[in-house]
């Protein structure tokens, strides 16, 4: 990154971690991306292709280290997001909606209450902004108290995109036995054919009595929709990851961490090789409860007009993918698989609008462009619902056997 913004903004300040100690945290793996090597980031360990592999078929998700931005460019960033959400004015953020319903699309300002889980409204405020909107013509749609600030945010926002994303499509690519550049190629130039969204989020305390309607439950149990997903870590413990074991345990915060997972959209294409896993936020310890939970994430797709088919041509997703058929009910409608423009469109418009029903296993269920949708109101692992392809899952030399699920909810 070299962009930087003479706009002086209030730094921000981490919260203070909470001391509870009997937290249940998820024993994760760690990539070390410094790794990673080469002018094409080509040069990759045959021992980091195979511990991705196992983590991303095991647990879903991985902690990245060594990404090569300094703690003081984080800490900026998370200013920025800070910034957003206390200095823009309430009619700046009214002019710059995001066009959910309609464009199904996050760019812009998500407000809090668009969602809703059994009637209780979100408290989460979002500001995104899309690979192909820094262009100067489009920079007007996002609040003026922020234009001094987009060059730096677009700076920040490549390098997610060129560098970590990059890295980590390369080791995927390699882990389906298909050439290095192979996932690469389906996501470079994104500010011409992507739809990368960088998001500031913000999670405002709930009252008591909204949580306890919702068992303490902030985003419900949900897979996300994209390819790759970068969370920035922070201080606030409140994420969690179901396990194989299927119990929920907390992801715990690492200083100039990355958390990654991987959404539909990889897990299509890889023919059910590599699993979107399922994640929620819940309200954080009593310690923390009065703080916001600021995020800071870089959610990466596949361009605009990749369709979401598997890569057959690896020996791994064609052999993952025998007697499934991920888009059966598409068919029927005589509908071509989704691009991956297509399924963001579909689950942005969808999502959180309390058209999902419950099932017999006791989740929601919303069919979404002919996939069946599920979001996740329980831990018991006999509800945890088969593939909607209702093919059990092969056991691959980094897919340990493990019940699978329909896809779950948006980012």
């Amino acid at each position: 990154m070299t962009a930087t913004s003479s706009q002086s903004i209030p730094p921000w300040t981490p919260p203070t971690p909470s001391k509870k100690e009997d937290f249940d945290w998820a024993p994760l793996h760690t990539l070390d991306l410094s790794q990673i090597q080469g002018d094409e980031f080509d040069q990759i360990p045959n021992e980091v292709v195979e511990q991705v592999g196992n983590a991303f078929s095991q647990d879903g998700f991985i902690y990245a280290v060594n990404h090569g931005l300094p703690y003081e460019e984080v800490l900026r960033q998370f200013a920025i997001g800070q910034y957003a959400f206390d200095n823009v004015t309430d009619d700046e953020k009214k002019r710059c909606l995001a066009d959910m319903l309609n464009a199904g699309s996050f760019v812009g300002y998500k407000p809090m209450g668009h969602w809703q889980i059994d009637g209780v409204k979100d408290r989460i405020e979002q500001l995104n902004f899309g690979s192909q909107t820094f262009t100067p013509e489009k920079r007007a749609r996002f609040p003026v108290q922020m234009q001094p600030l987009i060059d730096e945010i677009h700076e920040f926002a490549k390098f997610n995109h060129d560098v970590i994303l990059r890295k980590v499509l390369n080791v995927l690519s390699l882990v389906l036995k298909l050439p290095v550049d192979t996932l690469w190629n389906l996501s470079k130039e994104p500010e011409k054919r992507g739809l990368d969204l960088l998001r500031y989020a913000l999670y405002r305390p709930a009252p008591k009595e909204e949580d306890d309607k919702v068992s303490g439950v902030r985003l419900q149990g949900h897979t996300d929709f994209n390819s790759v997903s970068i969370l920035w870590s922070q201080p606030i413990t409140s994420l969690e990851v179901l396990m194989p074991d299927n119990k929920w345990r907390m992801v715990r915060h690492r200083p100039n961490a990355l958390v990654l997972n991987l959404g539909d959209a990889m897990h299509f294409l890889s023919g059910g090789y590599l699993k979107p896993t399922i994640h929620r936020v819940v309200a954080p310890p009593e310690d923390q409860a009065h703080f916001n939970r600021l995020g800071l994430f870089y959610f990466a797709l596949f361009n605009d007009d990749v369709p979401l088919t598997p890569l057959v041509e690896s020996p791994l997703v064609r052999d993952a993918y025998k007697g499934r058929n991920f888009f059966a009910e598409r068919e029927k409608l005589g509908l071509a698989p989704p691009t991956a423009g297509e399924w963001e469109r579909l689950r942005v418009r969808a999502y959180g609008q309390g058209n999902s029903k419950k099932g017999s296993d006791g989740h929601d269920h919303e069919n979404i462009g002919g996939v069946d949708v599920t979001l996740y109101n329980d831990t018991n692992p006999k509800s945890v619902p088969r593939a909607s392809t209702n093919e059990p899952r092969t056991n691959h030399r980094h897919t340990p056997v493990r019940p699978t699920r329909p896809i779950a909810a948006a980012n």
